[in-house]
């Protein structure tokens, strides 16, 4: 399975498959949440609403709005 990565200005964000079948959301060393898909774990990064304050209230940032435009970093 892919791992995915978007290095943001404050943070290396990885979104990689877990054991369980579900997406899990990294932001630094910090498990932010689980997720059905990639795809909406990414979502989640581009609406700010990770949960991780820095992030969700940072402004003026170039987010990805897809998946696929986050950077695949293992299959």
């Amino acid at each position: 399975m892919k791992v995915y990565q978007y290095k943001s200005p404050i943070g290396r964000f990885l979104i990689k498959p877990q054991a369980n079948g579900r997406w899990g959301l990294w932001f630094k060393d910090d498990l932010l949440g689980s997720y059905h898909s990639a795809m909406a774990a990414a979502d989640d990064v581009y609406m700010q609403a990770t949960g991780d304050y820095d992030w969700d209230s940072l402004d003026g940032v170039d987010i990805p709005t897809d998946i696929s435009e986050w950077e695949v970093v293992a299959r």
